[in-house]
């Protein structure tokens, strides 16, 4: 059987490439040669060692948990009817993975399919096995590479469509990585009457200007809150949170949203979170917890993402601001965790 190259990761900062046998097509799947996969926050948690996270996925990890791709079909089964060898795909694993037959896949929340049985994503490898559906071809102006950054898009871009954003909207975005930032720019394009953006380093202010923040609020500032209620005045409408970790991010979320706004929390947290809940029974507060994307009304959210971008009405393409090859895998993994270095999204090239 061929072979190919999967990282996996032993321990904590621990990382190295092994090989693996090279999946093999059958009637109803196709093979896909993998040119992008993003390095996601999610990854970083079991990077960093997060309690919360290992005990969900413990060392070692096959193939390091990628699971955000861009890529070429190589191989087609005989019961393909839509794709064809060197069409250029993004991938949707919740999709293509989802057993279509639930009350949940019929419904578009393929993410949560009872169907499936246990999610396993392939990694950070050369080459991934997809069934058809869950496969997005793209058009001339998105290379097959920056693909891999729609994964991580579509989720606030689903939260954003879930919540009904109407237009005329306060939204305000805690956190400026790939996920606030693809945030700012879905809520500006949905109609959104003002966004602000609270970003921690220089870089991350630049492209929330970029990405259409009408303000930009340090989040190192003492008085952030403060500076985020006098662009909202009475609160904000809609709050995305996208941070997760540590931070003690809900806290403001709760803090800046107005009585009967809502709260989309996007952020993983590396421990139990509490929630002042005389607060949020006060205010009346609702919270929207989104993990992924689906399909909302007629379109997925991959297919909104992906013109979204190809017009660049929201220029996801611009937040890769790293290519690294598979083989210095720790050097990705390095960087995206540094945002000290200027990364916003790092992308590895198998």
């Amino acid at each position: 059987m061929a072979k190919m190259r999967s990282a996996v990761m032993l321990a904590p900062r621990e990382i190295e490439l092994t090989e693996v046998d090279r999946p093999e097509v059958d009637a109803d799947s196709v093979i896909i040669k993998v040119e992008g996969i993003g390095v996601c926050g999610s990854n970083l948690h079991w990077w960093r060692g997060a309690e919360r996270a290992t005990g969900l996925w413990p060392f070692p990890i096959s193939g390091a948990g990628g699971h955000e791709y861009g890529g070429t079909v190589v191989e087609v089964g005989k019961n393909i009817r839509k794709l064809k060898v060197g069409d250029r795909v993004a991938v949707d694993q919740f999709h293509s993975t989802s057993c279509g037959q639930c009350v949940y896949c019929s419904s578009g929340a393929f993410n949560v399919c009872t169907g499936r049985g246990g999610f396993v994503t392939p990694g950070f490898v050369e080459y991934i096995k997809s069934a058809e559906k869950g496969l997005h071809v793209l058009p001339d102006s998105i290379q097959t590479h920056e693909a891999a950054i729609i994964e991580p898009a579509a989720t606030p871009i689903s939260a954003l469509r879930r919540v009904g954003l109407r237009g005329g909207e306060r939204v305000v975005v805690i956190g400026a990585g790939v996920v606030g930032l693809a945030a700012a720019g879905v809520a500006k394009a949905l109609g959104a009457g003002k966004v602000v953006v609270v970003a921690k380093y220089d870089a991350q202010e630049k492209f929330a200007y970029q990405f259409g923040a009408d303000a930009v609020v340090r989040s190192t500032a003492s008085d952030a809150v403060e500076q985020i209620l006098s662009h909202v005045d009475g609160g904000a409408d809609i709050v995305v949170e996208t941070v997760g970790g540590m931070a003690p991010t809900m806290d403001m979320a709760c803090a800046i949203v107005r009585p009967r706004g809502t709260v989309i929390p996007l952020g993983l947290w590396d421990e139990p979170v509490k929630i002042d809940s005389w607060n949020a029974v006060f205010k009346e507060i609702t919270f929207t917890f989104a993990l992924a994307y689906g399909q909302v009304g007629l379109r997925t959210d991959y297919e909104f993402a992906i013109e979204l971008m190809a017009t660049r009405k929201v220029p996801l393409q611009d937040l890769i601001t790293h290519q690294v090859p598979l083989a210095n895998i720790r050097e990705a993994f390095e960087l995206a965790d540094d945002k000290t270095r200027g990364a916003i999204k790092v992308v590895v090239r198998p």
